[in-house]
């Protein structure tokens, strides 16, 4: 995750880019951050490889999301359309985004812990134990 070498915050957004060079390097996933806490400014690399196939927050890039009925929110016709192709309807649990994206999420909560299970040998024992 992506943090101030200041101050530590994680509360960042992307910085305007000044130079080409920094307009290059933001096509390869390096880009100039603001710190919306101590206002520093820094060039950071924004995407891992190993994140690329998950859905994150376009606004803080978190991967925390939840999802949102269309139903519930107004959705104009471009929404719809994707919604239609398949696109997966996220909402950030921090900021609170509502955003569609055709990439799973990375984690997905149940909310029911599964039972525990045990080898065919160890149930019996285990059940004696108690």
């Amino acid at each position: 995750m992506v943090q101030c070498p200041l101050c530590g915050s994680r509360n960042l957004r992307y910085s305007h880019r000044r130079t080409r060079r920094e307009r290059l390097l933001s096509w390869l996933g390096i880009r100039p951050l603001r710190c919306r806490d101590c206002r520093a400014r820094f060039i950071a690399r924004t995407w891992r490889l190993s994140n690329v196939r998950w859905a994150r927050c376009p606004k803080c890039w978190r991967t925390d999301l939840a999802s949102w009925s269309p139903e519930r929110y107004p959705t104009g016709a471009l929404r719809k359309l994707l919604l239609a192709l398949g696109a997966h309807a996220w909402r950030c649990e921090y900021c609170r985004h509502n955003f569609l994206s055709f990439r799973p999420r990375r984690e997905t909560y149940s909310g029911a812990k599964k039972p525990r299970q045990f080898p065919v040998g160890e149930q019996a024992a285990a059940s004696n134990r108690r």
